[in-house]
């Protein structure tokens, strides 16, 4: 009996002592803002780099420039609007892939020879991150927004945004 009672014992403390030291993740919140540069490399895949800063109220938590490549998934040009996907790699392992981020044309800036618009201004919504690896493994919520240029006229090849919102993370 008394082995019992002492086995029922360790094993109700081994169960609360488990149950005691079993965290649940919690969600934080950080701040976002940095820049990027790409080229067109064909008319639906652009290449360049971005420089990404999260901070939190204790300061900066990640800060890197890595590796981008965008893709146009799809659109309406008839109202100025693109569908894309991104992937973001990072000198430390860090990566992101993002999907369904809509960019919008908000202004023209330039022509080319023949009158036809090729410069624009761009409002681009990204809140859903796909998937992630290292920092980015377990994001709950994305809201940044991209203000920037797109260029495929003939003497500048070149697109820029500002980046700034929120990314969360268990």
């Amino acid at each position: 009996m008394k082995s019992k009672v002492l086995t029922m014992t360790l094993l109700a403390s081994s169960t609360m002592i488990g149950y005691s030291t079993t965290t649940v993740a919690e969600e934080i919140c950080y701040s976002v803002g940095g820049s990027l540069t790409t080229e067109n490399i064909t008319p639906t895949i652009q290449l360049g780099n971005m420089t990404l800063t999260l901070s939190y109220d204790t300061g900066e938590v990640f800060s890197e420039t890595g590796s981008l490549v965008g893709n146009i998934t799809g659109g309406d040009a008839a109202i100025g609007q693109s569908v894309l996907s991104h992937t973001a790699r990072f000198s430390q392992g860090d990566s992101l892939v993002t999907e369904g981020d809509v960019a919008q044309i908000t202004g023209i800036l330039d022509v080319d020879e023949n009158s036809v618009p090729c410069a624009f201004s761009i409002y681009e919504q990204i809140t859903d991150i796909a998937k992630g690896t290292r920092f980015f493994k377990n994001v709950t919520s994305a809201n940044v927004v991209a203000l920037g240029t797109v260029s495929n006229c003939p003497n500048l090849n070149e697109n820029s945004f500002n980046l700034q919102g929120e990314l969360c993370v268990e």
